[in-house]
Parts: structure tokens; C-alpha cells; sequence
């Protein structure tokens, strides 16, 4: 994550403000992972949304590590 990003995101959880719909929203109800450089947003629609390019590459990776892992148990 670029460091502008974090500052951005920093700034956005300071205010409450949901960086994907731009919503404001009660810190009470904050999603996100916990960690104030990652944002914190009004739902987890929002959270998935605006992460949702880098949760596909994650799934993809965990998806092919799995198929490599099960043909290499399969020639054993």
C-alpha cells in the first residue's frame, strides 16, 4: 500500500468517514481489519468493495497453491 494511501485511509478514520461510499458513520459500528493504516468503513459491503481487487488476487493465489499442492500429493 502506497504511503499517500495510508495517510489517506489515516485521515478518513480520524474523521469517520467510509473511504468507498464516503458515508459518515458512527465509530461504534467501524469494519475493517483493526488497523487504523487499513481504513475503517461504514459496513462490510463498503470494506469488500473497496478491497475487493485485492481479496480476487488472495482467493486466486489460495486457489492455485491448493491444485499445485493436491497434484504433487497425487504423484507421491
Amino acid at each position: 500500500m502506497a504511503l499517500s494511501e495510508s495517510v489517506y485511509l489515516l485521515n478518513l478514520w480520524e474523521k469517520n468517514v467510509c473511504p468507498f461510499c464516503k458515508k459518515q458513520y458512527d465509530a461504534r459500528g467501524r469494519v475493517g481489519s483493526g488497523r487504523k493504516r487499513d481504513g475503517g468503513f461504514c459496513s462490510l459491503a463498503c470494506y469488500t468493495g473497496y478491497y475487493e481487487l485485492d481479496l480476487r488476487e488472495r482467493a486466486r493465489r489460495i486457489q492455485q497453491d491448493y491444485t499445485v499442492n493436491r497434484k504433487q500429493g497425487e504423484e507421491e
